[in-house]
């Protein structure tokens, strides 16, 4: 496990104004006895949003010390770092420790630090890791913040409030960059079986259409690659979700999107269209080996891509197809990652002026496109972004922008995560033969019952 802890303080003194957060007055903060030019604050405010302006102000020359919680591969825990830097550089009264972990990981540490009551000062959050914890009263509500320093013009607020308001009405988390799907394809394979590039508008059965015939270029060719991503995705590709998340209930037996969705993926697999990948064990390499006409693809799969395939094919990337049978486009599962501030925290218009720093300014909108799409609005929307790859390959950078409109929520804890291990082992079961996909739904929707009724 990657686990790492440092303690990073630069007592340099280079202080640019690009460095200090985008919203409100760029020398205050949410906790500043003073009104920030910027600020939006009338004579409706909240009493939150006036707690939040008489919250007594640090100092420029206080030392202030900042834990701070993320996870992250090396290059994503290196950007977050060098944000942190950057703030630090411009804030030499402010260190920063770091403490973080992968992906994986991160789900038992957060477990540790809500079961302890006790989180960092700023700390990473996933919108598929909200559900469990939405009632918690560890999270400061950023609500007050945001309308204070009139933060709310830089973000898509639908989006913000879907994926960071809570039951009774506080946001959690400020926006830092969202993440979806699209399907990557090789422009030279598809050449060379004599097919036209797929546009936005295009059928699921003219994408598996295209991946047989790629297939059949040779042996060591597969027309797409659904990678270990199978199991997230049969959940509700075609818009009926196998389990009712909110009142915790299968919805397996008699979901036909649901049989339909399974027996695709099989069939593909069956019929050598594509690897079975689904424990992550394959021997043939990914996309960038050019040996796949298509593949499932992340937002944070592009740096990969643009460095490890260079000029050694053509490629871009569309639109998930849509299925004509339920007349829909595929739903891509969706994660927004935003900073969460601790209700503990000793210096919240610190972290506040902090978080502000990594969701309201184009440096750090910059930075963050390495691993998704930025939810600084002004940046990801201006001809810059779309047209920036430093010296990678272009691609179409608004196919990952649209699906963000046929995209859905992604659950995997507690209760969630046993039924999701119990269908992906009955998957592999009728993968293997062992199991037919009626069967497996007979199982799940049985089991997957009694997981649910086992938490209540």
């Amino acid at each position: 496990m990657l686990k790492k802890k440092i303690l990073v303080s630069l007592l340099t003194a280079v202080v640019t104004l690009s460095m200090l957060a985008g919203c409100g007055n760029k020398q205050e903060n949410a906790g500043s006895n003073s009104d920030s030019t910027g600020s939006t604050n009338t004579s409706g405010s909240t009493q939150e949003s006036t707690d939040v302006e008489t919250e007594e102000a640090v100092s420029a020359d206080e030392e202030v010390s900042l834990t701070f919680g993320f996870f992250g591969d090396d290059p994503e825990a290196e950007m977050k770092m060098g944000l942190a830097n950057a703030y630090m550089e411009a804030h030499p009264n402010v260190k920063i420790e770091f403490e973080y972990c992968t992906g994986a990981d991160y789900l038992t540490k957060l477990q540790t630090w809500f079961s302890s009551e006790e989180t960092p000062d700023v700390f990473a959050l996933a919108s598929d890791q909200l559900f469990p914890y939405k009632d918690s009263l560890l999270f400061e509500d950023l609500k007050p913040y945001i309308e204070k320093d009139g933060c709310s013009e830089y973000w898509d607020m639908d989006s913000v409030e879907a994926n960071w308001k809570t039951d009774d009405g506080r946001i959690v988390a400020a926006p830092f960059v969202s993440k979806t799907f699209a399907i990557a394809y090789n422009k030279a394979l598809f050449d060379q079986a004599g097919l036209s590039y797929p546009s936005s508008d295009w059928t699921e059965k003219e994408m598996l259409d295209a991946a047989e015939k790629i297939s059949a270029l040779g042996d060591d060719i597969y027309g797409i690659r659904w990678g270990v991503r199978v199991p997230e995705f049969y959940r509700n590709l075609y818009g009926n979700m196998f389990y009712d998340v909110e009142n915790a209930k299968m919805n397996v037996a008699g979901n036909e999107e649901f049989k339909a969705t399974v027996t695709m993926f099989v069939d593909s697999i069956k019929r050598g269209l594509a690897p079975d990948e689904t424990d992550g064990v394959i021997s043939t390499g990914g996309f960038e080996t050019g040996k796949f006409g298509m593949a499932l693809s992340a937002t944070w799969d592009m740096s990969t891509y643009e460095s490890a395939i260079g000029s050694s094919f053509e490629w871009d990337v569309v639109e998930l197809p849509i299925n004509e049978e339920f007349n829909t486009r595929w739903l891509t599962s969706f994660r927004g990652n935003g900073w969460c501030m601790s209700s503990k925290s000793e210096y919240k218009d610190v972290c506040w002026d902090f978080i502000k720093y990594m969701t309201t300014t184009e440096e750090a909108a910059k930075a963050a496109q390495s691993i998704g799409i930025p939810d600084f609005q002004p940046y990801v929307t201006s001809e810059e972004y779309l047209n920036d790859f430093g010296e990678g390959t272009p691609y179409n950078k608004s196919v990952f922008i649209n699906m963000i409109s046929s995209s859905t929520p992604f659950y995997n804890l507690g209760s969630f995560a046993e039924v999701n291990d119990l269908t992906k082992a009955d998957y592999q079961k009728v993968l293997a033969g062992d199991m037919t996909v009626d069967e497996m739904i007979a199982d799940v929707q049985e089991q997957g019952t009694t997981i649910f009724d086992s938490y209540k």
